[in-house]
């Protein structure tokens, strides 16, 4: 992180006579003294001076130092509270959700990002005393548990699982916006989450860009539309495509939205007309795409007359438009008898 933090100021500056100044500090903690004290020596061998203003180390569990650094964050930045918290634990029962909903609370511009082993957790699922005390970090109460154990037995269940608890994260840390992608180890079947949670949805896009900027590091299996999140990567794999996020699946992706926006846009705006801002903020937990890729589909959309596009005071706007502002309303043609037949029918 303080290389990337780096790297990101020599990126911004490059070409401006005036350069940006970037005031970051970063805080390291550890439970084991042992890892502490060989970060120490890895960033003093780096030129990476610890233990002053801008680098804390601090050998102790993270719950106990949470209150602390989000008072540093808070005396740097009264109001925002911008920070990225990189929260890596081992295993399933060692997120506190209720430390995220803390973060994310006093600080509103907050990014938390989670190591989450879901395939481990759905595996161990169990209604014994044991299990139920070892996930009390997560929230989870007797009931879900329980239901989660009955939909992991039918086909489909690990997925639906998977959605569960999606909902379940978002819903305990407060979290408005999320993308849990998963991590496949060489060496093990086992696949983790990387959540990515926020409260701004510009934070959301940036981070799907990541996974597009580094291709098929992030893998899945399945399609890139509102089908994409919560299945499981390993028991479907055989009969699911493999998502890349290449070339060769953006265009997939946007293929399969031209077929699947329509009906969910119909849902939201059949009678009153949606702003742009509201359908990308609305789509974003389901899809793997940009909202870019969303403005891209909708402009094809309106010039195929499957959707208007009105201006803020109401007027339609040109059908050859280029570029959606947040402020736009998407609407449905009065004539329009049901979503998606339009395009059927000039593809026919």
């Amino acid at each position: 992180m303080l290389e990337e933090s780096k790297s990101a100021s020599q990126r911004l500056n490059q070409g401006r006579a005036r350069h940006l100044k970037f005031n970051c500090k970063h805080y390291f903690v550890d439970a084991e003294q042992a890892h502490t004290d060989h970060l120490r020596k890895v960033l003093t061998d780096r030129g990476y001076p610890p233990d002053d203003e801008k680098i804390v180390l601090r050998a102790s569990r993270f719950e106990n130092e949470v209150g602390s650094v989000i008072k540093g964050i808070q005396s740097r930045q009264q109001r925002a509270g911008r920070a990225i918290f990189l929260l890596d634990q081992t295993g399933f029962s060692k997120v506190g959700l209720r430390l995220v909903k803390r973060i994310m609370g006093e600080l509103p511009g907050a990014e938390v990002i989670l190591t989450f082993a879901a395939d481990a957790l759905i595996n161990h699922l169990s209604e014994k005393t044991a299990f139920i005390r070892a996930v009390a970090p997560l929230e989870l109460t007797e009931s879900q548990i329980r239901q989660m154990i009955e939909s992991r037995e039918y086909d489909g269940g690990r997925a639906l699982v998977q959605r569960t608890l999606r909902t379940h994260i978002r819903s305990v840390t407060g979290a408005d916006f999320d993308t849990p992608f998963f991590i496949r180890p060489l060496q093990s079947r086992r696949s983790l989450w990387f959540v990515h949670l926020s409260r701004h949805p510009t934070a959301r896009d940036v981070m799907i860009q990541r996974h597009w900027e580094n291709l098929n590091t992030f893998q899945h299996y399945g399609p890139g539309d509102f089908g994409m999140l919560g299945w499981d990567a390993l028991r479907d794999s055989e009969s699911l495509p493999l998502f890349n996020f290449t070339q060769a699946d953006s265009q997939q992706l946007h293929e399969q939205l031209l077929n699947s926006v329509p009906q969910k846009l119909f849902a939201l705006a059949s009678e009153t007309p949606i702003s742009v801002e509201v359908m990308r903020h609305g789509f974003a937990n389901e899809i793997a795409a940009r909202y870019s890729d969303l403005d891209k589909v909708c402009l094809q959309l309106a010039q195929e007359r499957e959707i208007d596009i009105l201006r803020a005071d109401g007027r339609l706007r040109s059908r050859s438009l280029q570029h959606l502002r947040p402020d736009d309303r998407i609407a449905f043609p009065q004539t329009l008898m049901l979503p998606g037949i339009s395009r059927l029918r000039q593809r026919r």
